[in-house]
Formats: structure tokens, C-alpha cells, sequence
């Protein structure tokens, strides 16, 4: 998807500052999850920026949320070091997405302009075509983030819209390591009953679509979550 039509009644991208900070942390969640980083490891910001590539400005940001979110520990004093992360954990993103989400399609689906869902509904289209310039899945994640972003931008709340993009960020992780080509179309049919809802302006449908979307994808995180701790 180019950018223009990125950009054109839709979220716009974050600063680059902001996008560098949101990489970064999505980069070390992942590294956390795929146990590159294993629990009780203690966390040098020189060294993790040396070892992604980034200034130390972006991984300091990154670990202070991390520890908001309770994946890095840092007692006074202390320095701060890799938490571990459990089926709970992942149960826990979902199951606060789903309260977060739901509401925010409930609300946007009387605040939501048309001239968004017309472009939404576009994008939408643009996923499942061939491109020579991205795959299957940077194509989808674009449209993952431009979807679910523009129900949290029309919620009419800045407060729930801020929640809404903390947990996005930790779904992001948990989307780069388990998404698989064949899953997206299921994934679309499940935004497209979405879309449908808030086109008609029927804010208890669009909640239940959310919801339904969001159990379906706890559920397959949580398996292969699960599975993927005991293969280890």
C-alpha cells in the first residue's frame, strides 16, 4: 500500500522519533518472546543499542515501557532485567484488547465519517493483490494497524484511543512471530464484518464483530504460545 493512500483521511504515520521508539520496542518484545533474551537477563541499553542497530534514545524508551508493561523488572536501585513471559501475559493483551476495542468500535460506529470507511474499505481490497514492492504480510500489517487505529482515532475518547495503541504495540510482537500468509484471509473476513457493522452504523454489531475477532485471535496466540513453550 503506497503511502499516499496511507495518508489520506486515514492515521497519520507516527514522527519518526515515535516510529524509531515503537520499532525498537516491538524488536525487543519480540527478542523477549522468541527467548533471545532470556528471564533474569539484565538489560544494558548500551549494549542493546549497539546489538539493533539504534541509538541508546529509542532503547531507554523502549525499556521504560517494557517495564510499564511489566516485561523488563527494575527494583530501586537495581538495574533493570528481563521478566518472564507467560501464557497469563498473552491472555492478559487480549483479554484487555477485547474490553478496549470493543468499545471503541461501539462508539466510532456513529462517529466514524464516510469518507474513512470508503478508504478502509479500499485498503481492504489492496490486501490480497500481488505487489512487487511488499509481501503478503507487510501488506497485511499495514492494513491491521491503519484498521484498528482508525476505530480508536473516531471512538471520541483520547484516553481509550491512548490505551488502545499500548496494547496494540504489544500485539505487534506476538504478530510478527506466530502470522502466517494463510491466515489473513480469515483475518479480513473477520475485519470486513467490522467494517460492515460500522458502515451501518450499528455500534452493538461492530462490538460483537470486535469481540468475536478478538477471541478468535486469542485463542490461535495462546496455542501456539503454549506450544512453542513446551517445545522449548
Amino acid at each position: 500500500m503506497s503511502a499516499k493512500k496511507r495518508n489520506v483521511g486515514l492515521p497519520s504515520v507516527p514522527a519518526r522519533d515515535a516510529s524509531v521508539s515503537q520499532s525498537t520496542y516491538r524488536d525487543l518484545f519480540s527478542r523477549i518472546l522468541t527467548g533471545e533474551f532470556l528471564p533474569g537477563t539484565i538489560v544494558s541499553e548500551k549494549q542493546l543499542a549497539a546489538r539493533m542497530g539504534v541509538s541508546r534514545t529509542p532503547v531507554h524508551n523502549a525499556v521504560l515501557q517494557l517495564v510499564k508493561d511489566g516485561l523488563i523488572t527494575q527494583e530501586a536501585n537495581r538495574r533493570p532485567v528481563i521478566a518472564r513471559v507467560t501464557q497469563a501475559d498473552v491472555e492478559e493483551i487480549f483479554d484487555m484488547r477485547r474490553l478496549l476495542e470493543c468499545e471503541a468500535a461501539s462508539r466510532a460506529a456513529s462517529r466514524i465519517d464516510r469518507s474513512t470507511l470508503a478508504r478502509l474499505r479500499e485498503a481492504s481490497e489492496e490486501v490480497l493483490k500481488p505487489s512487487k514492492r511488499t509481501g503478503a504480510l507487510a501488506r497485511w500489517a499495514d492494513f491491521d494497524d491503519i484498521f484498528h487505529d482508525a476505530i480508536a482515532s473516531t471512538c471520541g475518547s483520547s484516553r481509550l484511543a491512548a490505551d488502545i495503541r499500548r496494547y496494540r504495540m504489544l500485539h505487534h510482537a506476538l504478530n510478527r512471530l506466530r502470522m502466517t500468509e494463510d491466515l489473513i484471509p480469515q483475518a479480513l473476513g473477520e475485519h470486513m464484518a467490522i467494517l460492515s457493522a460500522l458502515e451501518s452504523r450499528d455500534g452493538k454489531k461492530a462490538a460483537l464483530a470486535m469481540e468475536e475477532h478478538l477471541r478468535e485471535w486469542k485463542a490461535f496466540y495462546v496455542q501456539r504460545f503454549t506450544a512453542r513453550a513446551v517445545a522449548r
